[in-house]
């Protein structure tokens, strides 16, 4: 017989599975919110394309000595949201795993928009920073996730070396309720020193690969290198081209509304799957309680 859980345990999974299934429709989406303008620029001293409270788009220093992007940079925004809506990420979900977008609609908008302006204005010596908050479906309901990155052309492709990648955002520490000091726990860029430490990998595609460190002879994770021709190209493929009257922006909302369809199903699916599983562990907790009513 399968080992039994407690009541309380039962109780608590079950309201949790209720209140993920009542919020799949959506989630709060919230940014930290900073009290003074003096926190809010707080690492802001570069040329800012776009800025939304921690959020931004800039330009900055290249963050090492060495051989000199290919800036100003000729990469379109409607090139670049092809690109970065190409980059997608592993996920584990109910122990099966599924790869999900990178980037969210609205920060496709921004991020495609911002870093092609940046990349068209930047000196060979200058890189692409941001920090994007976007609202991903989570394992029951929408997350506030936080994607930061450094951007630049070399070698005529292009590189996105990730601070992090789809961590977990909240304005508030979870066990003790306080605001978070952005100034102890910033949400930084990657940069060329050092390989960040990621805990989601990006799913390679064609047109992707990881950066070599010659070093070290060792790929970073955090460090992507994107052949845009590529890229294009293989969309195009795979969305069979536009065909002038479909634009790409309803393709692409076609295609990961079609995604997103087949997770919240797969989730749904593996939710019933567990309340079945846990089927036999609430009958004998309810004979267990009818026989102590007994008793009394």
């Amino acid at each position: 017989m399968r080992k039994l859980v407690k009541l309380s345990g039962v109780i608590a999974i079950s309201m949790f599975l209720a209140g993920g299934l009542t919020a799949c429709g959506g989630g709060m989406f919230s940014r930290d919110k900073p009290q003074t303008d003096a926190e809010i620029m707080q690492g802001q001293e570069g040329r800012i394309l776009w800025e939304s409270k921690l959020q931004y788009v800039k330009i900055v220093d290249r963050d090492i000595a060495g051989l000199a992007s290919e800036h100003p940079g000729t990469v379109t925004a409607d090139e670049l949201r092809t690109v970065l809506s190409a980059l997608y990420v592993g996920k584990s979900s109910f122990f099966k795993k599924k790869e999900v977008p990178l980037f969210a609609i609205s920060e496709l908008h921004i991020l495609s928009t911002a870093i092609a302006n940046g990349l068209s204005q930047a000196a060979p010596n200058e890189d692409i920073n941001f920090v994007s908050i976007g609202s991903h479906q989570g394992t029951i309901a929408k997350e506030s996730k936080t994607t930061t990155g450094r951007v630049f052309i070399s070698g005529g492709r292009l590189n996105i070396v990730f601070g992090l990648i789809h961590e977990n955002y909240s304005e508030k520490d979870k066990l003790t309720g306080q605001e978070i000091d952005r100034r102890l726990h910033p949400l930084s860029p990657g940069t060329r020193k050092f390989e960040a430490d990621i805990h989601t990998r990006i799913a390679l595609d064609k047109g992707q690969s990881f950066y070599l460190d010659p070093d070290s002879g060792k790929e970073r994770a955090d460090w992507l290198v994107i052949d845009i021709a590529t890229v294009l190209a293989t969309v195009a493929d795979r969305t069979g081209g536009d065909d002038g009257k479909v634009s790409p922006e309803l393709l692409e909302d076609v295609a990961r509304s079609k995604q997103a369809t087949s997770n919240l199903r797969d989730d749904v699916s593996n939710i019933k799957a567990i309340l079945f599983e846990m089927s036999d562990e609430i009958e004998e907790l309810k004979r267990q309680l009818e026989a102590a009513k007994a008793t009394q």
